[in-house]
């Protein structure tokens, strides 16, 4: 692996796009606005990041590891890696994909069917969805027992992650000397990230929750999946879940021996408790049970009926005391089912008997708006001997939002408790916090001194529900816009959401770090000079967004709402790759907006296709009947208005607008990436059409 390759901007930009496109969902959530803020000013901050690699004088951040429950009652780690970590982490993933892929292709979808790389290795996709990949391991699996494989093992590994040598991985994509000075660099970065400080510090392990270590453990196996390949045995792998096939039962344990031994020659531990030879009496036996995948935690699913997503749960629980006994069926229902009583009602029996559901359980609950029941149920479950911090960090977000005042002195003195726990674990920091600041907020109690004691990442992911004295000149604002870098990106989202301004908060732009000041400078807090000189902001994003040159227009057109229109823009940008159908929201707004500054711009200037934009009523008049066929609008300008339309109807056909249909009643459906590519397009167009309006009549205006 080459330095430069490494870290060159072409590179992180790669590693960031596939961070924003990774479908890790549950890692991604304590990130989520992080990001946003980071994207706003990308290109300053990537290279910022780039001059500090190349001087050699940019350094790792130790993870922040929370636990989280597993079927088995044992705990998942989950290492929090800070935004800039999981860029360079991903940036080095990427070069281990370039080396190894003509060599990774020998096993893909052949043996091994996990993590399976995109065909383009430049593409925004770092790999390819499981869903679609696992259907073919299952397919295999039962290829397998009709071809007369009717002998089967399967073979596990403790601890994978925990376990792979940082030497041997990186011998993997650069096994000879020529680039041992890099080799060197990224073992330190790896030994950093793979601990919690510098105590924990070893030559060994990967963090999970970021995709480029899911595929450095397939790059890790790689040697192995080669060598079983090699000596013909049938011997099929997800993950770190192996099944090993075989006509006869010493066949299966000849491969089994081999495995063993070129898994112990690597420094992993097979499980050997869980290892037993049996003969397969069916194709279902082939198969077996779902692979120990992480779990993709969504908020865009669509969602179900009540009669119907009752009886997927009735069919997914059972036994005496009532529990999950399918899973699979269980989450799927869990995530589309919409409020319910009676659905609620088994749902809540359920809680305390399946803590490794915890994310299921908080994704339903959030179907609902105050509703003391389930606080109270809530709280009772966590007035238990519940040992798992995670779990009581998700139930405390439960309580603080959906507690009326009365319910949340029920938590008080439990909550009091764990709070003096929270340091051990980051989630379970943000839950129970967040709870109390809910308490300050209602006088119930006072937080004192307790922000100043929290860990960096629980502290950003608090800053949306700081109480408000927070947000002054002696607030903890000041605090976290001078942190950690996320502390940076959260005090700056706040600040925007709060209209607030340095001055108020009496900070100067010299007290800043410059990560801080360029996301406060994007968002529009840190406000850009008018003087000519200046930028036309509105162009370049547009530019940068659509490879569009749209001519300085912007600033007369869109006079007092300029800056309006360019946070529309900066949050559908940021939210391009990452959340298109939160993109198409923010853009059809932004094509809202200018089309009631255009009806300004034409009749100031005589021409036709204005209309009237607010209502007898004093109400302003509805958008979509503004660009409607047949207006003014759309008489003298199809063109523009036209694709503004489909744009405004794809909107308003996504499941976060109207759950159905308007017209034929069906379900509405999320933006894929094919239609994403069709209304830029459309958007495209549209722009180009109001620059020729416009322009003319701007450039006449300015030689006056």
């Amino acid at each position: 692996m080459r330095w430069e390759s490494i870290i060159s901007i072409r590179n992180l930009k790669l590693a960031w796009r596939r961070i924003n496109t990774a479908r890790n969902l549950q890692y991604k959530r304590f990130f989520r606005e992080a990001y946003l803020v980071y994207e706003s000013s990308l290109n300053e901050n990537i290279r910022e990041l780039h001059k500090s690699l190349s001087a050699k004088v940019w350094e790792p951040s130790h993870a922040t590891r929370i636990y989280i429950p597993k079927p088995s009652g044992l705990q998942r780690p989950l290492s929090l890696l800070d935004i800039e970590d999981q860029i360079v982490f991903q940036a080095v993933a990427n070069q281990f994909a370039r080396k190894l892929f003509t060599k990774r292709q020998k096993v893909e979808l052949k043996t091994v069917f996990s993590n399976k790389l995109t065909s383009k290795t430049d593409s925004i996709f770092f790999t390819e969805r499981w869903q679609s990949t696992y259907r073919v391991f299952q397919n295999e699996c039962s290829e397998a027992f009709d071809e007369g494989y009717t002998w089967a093992a399967d073979f596990d590994l403790a601890a994978y992650y925990d376990t792979i040598s940082h030497d041997l991985l990186l011998n993997i994509a650069s096994p000879t000397n020529s680039h041992a000075e890099t080799k060197e660099i990224v073992s330190g970065w790896l030994q950093i990230w793979s601990a919690n400080d510098q105590s924990a510090v070893t030559r060994h392990g990967i963090p999970q929750g970021p995709i480029a270590s899911d595929f450095l453990a397939e790059a890790f196996f790689l040697p192995i999946d080669l060598q079983l390949q090699k000596r013909g045995f049938r011997y099929l792998r997800y993950v770190d879940d192996i099944r090993l096939f075989g006509t006869t039962e010493n066949e299966v344990r000849r491969a089994a021996i081999l495995l063993e031994q070129e898994c112990r020659h690597r420094g992993l531990i097979p499980q050997s408790a869980k290892f037993e030879v049996r003969e397969l009496r069916n194709v279902e036996d082939a198969m077996g049970a779902l692979p120990s995948i992480s779990p993709t935690v969504g908020t865009s699913e669509p969602q179900i009926s009540a009669t119907k997503a009752l009886e997927i749960l009735e069919s997914s629980i059972g036994d005496r005391p009532l529990k999950v006994v399918d899973k699979a069926r269980f989450r799927y229902v869990m995530y589309r089912a919409p409020a319910d009583t009676k659905f609620l009602s088994r749902v809540l029996l359920l809680l305390p008997r399946h803590p490794e559901h915890v994310d299921a359980f908080v994704a339903y609950f959030s179907n609902f708006a105050r509703r003391p029941k389930i606080a109270r149920a809530v709280i009772e479950y966590l007035n238990t001997d519940l040992p798992y911090s995670y779990v009581r960090g998700e139930l405390w977000h439960v309580v603080a939002r959906l507690s009326s005042p009365q319910e949340l002195r029920l938590g008080l003195e439990v909550a009091r408790t764990d709070a003096k726990d929270r340091k051990n674990c980051a989630a379970l920091s943000w839950g129970v916090m967040h709870y109390l600041m809910r308490c300050d907020k209602e006088k119930l109690c006072r937080l004192g001194n307790r922000l100043s004691a929290e860990q960096p990442v629980s502290r950003s992911l608090l800053a949306p529900v700081f109480p408000e004295r927070e947000f002054s000149n002696t607030g903890h604002i000041r605090t976290i816009l001078r942190g950690s870098l996320m502390e940076q990106l959260a005090g700056a989202r706040e600040m925007q959401k709060r209209n607030l301004t340095l001055k108020d908060i009496g900070l100067r732009q010299n007290q800043l770090k410059s990560t801080s000041k360029n996301s406060l400078r994007s968002l529009g807090v840190i406000k850009r000079r008018s003087s000519k000189a200046d930028k036309d902001w509105v162009g370049e994003t547009l530019e940068k967004m659509y490879s569009l040159n749209t001519e300085s227009i912007w600033q007369g057109l869109l006079s007092t709402e300029y800056e309006h229109a360019l946070q529309l823009l900066i949050e559908a940008k940021a939210r391009f790759h990452s959340a298109r159908s939160d993109w198409l929201s923010l853009q059809d707004s932004f094509n809202d907006l200018l089309t009631r500054k255009l009806f300004v711009f034409l009749k100031k200037n005589g021409l036709p296709g204005h209309s009237k934009t607010v209502g007898r009523n004093g109400k302003l008049v509805v958008y979509g009947n503004l660009i409607a066929s047949g207006t003014p609008f759309a008489r003298a300008y199809p063109d523009i208005a036209s694709r503004f339309r489909d744009i405004h109807d794809r909107r308003n056909s996504l499941p976060g607008s109207h759950p159905y249909d308007l017209k034929g009643g069906a379900k509405n459906r999320w933006l894929k990436k094919a239609e994403q590519d069709g209304l830029v397009a459309q958007q495209k167009v549209a722009m180009h059409e109001v620059v020729s309006v416009v322009f003319p009549h701007i450039s006449n205006s300015n030689k006056h």
